[in-house]
This record gives structure tokens, sequence and C-alpha cells, in this order.
């Protein structure tokens, strides 16, 4: 089994930022449950994520789903060790 590299919670830089430009979401990830290969075989693999919309500018936290976020929403922003991980994406 792969290490989770990103099972510590990220305090002040998030590990990456994933944005949808037609609806104004951002989602922020600070943790994720499962290393990739875990997630890769599991459709409801869970980040915990700061989550900022037009609803709530400042942001909320909470688990959001894996394939939520890669559904909709562009990688924007990401450590050399998430992008080494799931591809720059950028």
């Amino acid at each position: 089994m792969a290490k989770n590299l990103f099972r510590k919670t990220a305090k002040d830089t998030p590990y990456a930022v994933y944005e949808d430009p037609r609806t104004g979401w951002r989602w922020e990830v600070l943790h994720t449950w499962k290393g990739k290969d875990g997630e890769d075989k599991d459709r409801y693999a869970r980040w915990f994520c700061r989550v900022k919309s037009p609803i709530v500018p400042n942001g909320e936290m909470g688990d959001v789903y894996r394939h939520e976020i890669l559904d909709n929403a562009t990688l924007v922003d990401a450590t050399d060790e998430w992008r080494a991980e799931y591809g720059s994406g950028l």
C-alpha cells in the first residue's frame, strides 16, 4: 500500500487549490483520507477542504468527495509533492 503523503492537515498553505470559474467555487485541499492508489479505487474517497463560494466567500471546512472536485474544477495551484502525486494539471 502506498503511503498517504497528505494525511497531515495543512495549516497555512493548502496542498492544492481547485477552482470552477463558471460557478466561483474554490476548493483548498488540506488533508486526504487515503493515498492516491486507494482513492483511485474508491468513488467515495474524501478530501478535507476549505470550500469558498459566492454564498460563503470566507469559506467553510469539511469533507468533499474527490470526484466532485475533479469532475467540476481545474487545478490552479499545488505543492510540488501534490503535482508529483496527482499530476500538474496546470
